[in-house]
C-alpha cells in the first residue's frame, strides 16, 4: 500500500437518478447523505440509552432487560457482517442505503407502537439487521463514488459516525425526556431515514465488487476471508474500537466517582468530548492523509498519543480539567486511528475481491470486539488494569499494521 491513497476508484458508471449530475458537487451530496444515515443508525442506540430507567418502567420490567434489548442491536452484524459486505457487492450499494434507513424506520415505528417487550425487542433486531446494510453499503458507497482526496478525507471521516451518532442521540433523548413522551424521540428518528430514503435515490449507482463473476459468491467470500492483508487491517481497526468502546463505558463513571462531579454532568461531558474529538481527530487525519503522509507513521504517533491521553484521564491524580483533556485526547487519537484504517480501506478491498466484501470483513472485526469488550472492562478493578488494555491493543494493532506494510512489498506502511 503505497502513500497515494487518495487515488480514484477505477471508472464506473454513474447512471442513478440524475446521470448527468456528476463532479464534487454530487460527491459531496453522496458523503453527507452516508454519513447522515451513518448518525442516524447509532443515534437509535444513543437515543435508547439515556432512557433506560423510562421505558422499562413503561415496559413494567427492569433497567438490566432493557439493556439486553440495546444489546440486540449489535447482536446480526456481530453474527453477519460479512456475509453482509457480501451481499452489498452482489446488490450493489445503492440498493442497499435504500433498504436500510427503510428497515430502520420501521424499526421506530415499531419502537413506538410496541406495548409488549418482545415486540420491542423485535424491533431493535430490526434495527441491528438494518445496521449492516448502513455498515458495509455506506462504506462501499464512498469507496466507489469518491474520487481524489476527498476520498481519503470521506473515509477518515466515516469513520467516525459510530461515535458521533451514539453521541447525538444521547443528548437528543435527554432534551426529550425532560418534556416529552420519550416515544417522541423514534417519531422524529423514523421521520429523518424516511428523509435519507428519498434522499438516496439521487446516489449513483455504482458497482462495488469487479464485475468478474465468473467466480461464484463462496469464491468471493473465501478470497476475501483468506487476505492476509485485509485481516491484517481489520484487527488494526477493531483494536482501538474496542478500547473507544471500553473507556466510553467507564469513563462517566470513573470522572463522577473520582472528581467528585455529578453523573449527568460526567456523561454530559463524555458524550460532548466524543461529538468534537473525533471529528476533528478524523478530519486532521484526512487531510495529511490527502497530503501523502505515510499511515503507518500517521497511525503509530496516534497511538503513543492514545496510551498517554488514556493515562491523564485515568491516573488519580489528576486534576479534573486535565481528566477531561485526557479524555478528549484519546478520542481525538481514536478518530485519526480509524481514520487512517478506513482510508486505507478502498485499495486493500479492491484487491480482495470487493468493497462490500472488504467493508464487511472490517466490520466483523469491529463488531466481535464490541461484543467482547463490555466482560472484559467491567471484568478489570482498576485504572492501571484500563491502561494497560488500551496500550496492549494499540501495540498490537501498530504491529499488525507495519506486518501488512511489508506484506504488500510497498512502503506506504513504513515507519
Amino acid at each position: 500500500m503505497s502513500n497515494s491513497i487518495a487515488q480514484s476508484p477505477p471508472d464506473r458508471p454513474f447512471d442513478g437518478l440524475l446521470p448527468g449530475w456528476q463532479g464534487t458537487s454530487r460527491e459531496l451530496f453522496t458523503l453527507v447523505l452516508v454519513y447522515a444515515i451513518g448518525l442516524g443508525s447509532m443515534a437509535m442506540v444513543g437515543m435508547l440509552s439515556p432512557l433506560t430507567t423510562i421505558v422499562a418502567r413503561d415496559f413494567a420490567t427492569s433497567p438490566a432487560a432493557i439493556g439486553w434489548t440495546i444489546s440486540l442491536f449489535s447482536l446480526p452484524a456481530a453474527i453477519t457482517s460479512t456475509l453482509g459486505g457480501g451481499l452489498v457487492d452482489r446488490l450493489g450499494p445503492r440498493r442497499v442505503l435504500i433498504l436500510a434507513p427503510l428497515l430502520l424506520a420501521l424499526a421506530d415505528v415499531g419502537m413506538v407502537k410496541a406495548r409488549t417487550l418482545w415486540l420491542f425487542d423485535l424491533s431493535m433486531v430490526l434495527a441491528g439487521i438494518a445496521y449492516i446494510g448502513v455498515l458495509n453499503g455506506g462504506a462501499a458507497m464512498l469507496m466507489t463514488s469518491l474520487t481524489g482526496t476527498l476520498r481519503a478525507r470521506g473515509m477518515s471521516l466515516w469513520a467516525t459516525y459510530a461515535p458521533a451518532g451514539f453521541s447525538a442521540g444521547l443528548l437528543l433523548s435527554a432534551v426529550v425526556a425532560q418534556w416529552a413522551d420519550w416515544r417522541i424521540a423514534f417519531v422524529a428518528h423514523g421521520v429523518v431515514m424516511l428523509a435519507c430514503v428519498a434522499g438516496v435515490v439521487l446516489l449513483p449507482r455504482v458497482a462495488s465488487a469487479p464485475r468478474d463473476l465468473t467466480r461464484s459468491p463462496l469464491a468471493q467470500l473465501r478470497a476475501g476471508v483468506t487476505n492476509p492483508v485485509l485481516l491484517l487491517l481489520a484487527l488494526s481497526a477493531a483494536l482501538p474500537n474496542m478500547v473507544s468502546y471500553g473507556t466510553s463505558l467507564v469513563a462517566a463513571g470513573w470522572l463522577a466517582e473520582t472528581h467528585g462531579v455529578s453523573l449527568a454532568a460526567s456523561a454530559g461531558i463524555v458524550a460532548g468530548a466524543k461529538i468534537v474529538a473525533v471529528l476533528t481527530g478524523s478530519t486532521v487525519t484526512g487531510i495529511l492523509l490527502a497530503r501523502a503522509m505515510a499511515p503507518l507513521r500517521l497511525y503509530a504517533g496516534m497511538a503513543v498519543v492514545g496510551v498517554l491521553a488514556q493515562l491523564l484521564l485515568f491516573v488519580p491524580v489528576s486534576p479534573f480539567v486535565a481528566a477531561v483533556a485526557g479524555l478528549m485526547g484519546w478520542i481525538f487519537a481514536f478518530g485519526a486511528l480509524s481514520g487512517v484504517c478506513m482510508a486505507l480501506l478502498p485499495r486493500v478491498a479492491e484487491r480482495a475481491g470487493g468493497a462490500g466484501l472488504g467493508a464487511g470483513i472490517v466490520n466483523q472485526f469491529v463488531s466481535l470486539a464490541s461484543f467482547l469488550t463490555p466482560a472484559i472492562y467491567f471484568g478489570l478493578s482498576s485504572w492501571q488494569a484500563w491502561v494497560a488494555v488500551a496500550a496492549g491493543a494499540l501495540t498490537v494493532g501498530v504491529t499488525a499494521l507495519r506486518q501488512a506494510g511489508r506484506m504488500t512489498g510497498e512502503d506506504g506502511l513504513s515507519a
